[in-house]
């Protein structure tokens, strides 16, 4: 069963495309995972990647152990 419900959440952009999200619990922790995220960003990667922080539009479904995940963004604010 889905649900939707605005949310913060972590997107990444791999050359300028939306490749990954996921849902935090606020933007203090977004940016936290951001900076973890960006240090451990290998040099010499071929696609420039980017993250960013942002509230999201998103569906959410249960994942397999019943914690809410982002299943898709329906809208980015």
């Amino acid at each position: 069963m889905a649900i939707t419900e605005t949310v913060f959440a972590l997107l990444m952009y791999v050359n300028s495309s939306l490749d990954g999200h996921m849902m935090t619990d606020g933007f203090s922790k977004c940016l936290k995972v951001k900076r973890e995220a960006e240090r451990n960003l290998s040099e010499s990667r071929e696609n420039v990647i980017r993250y960013e922080c942002k509230q999201v539009k998103a569906e959410l479904k249960p994942d397999d152990e019943g914690r809410m995940k982002i299943y898709k963004i329906i809208d980015e604010e």
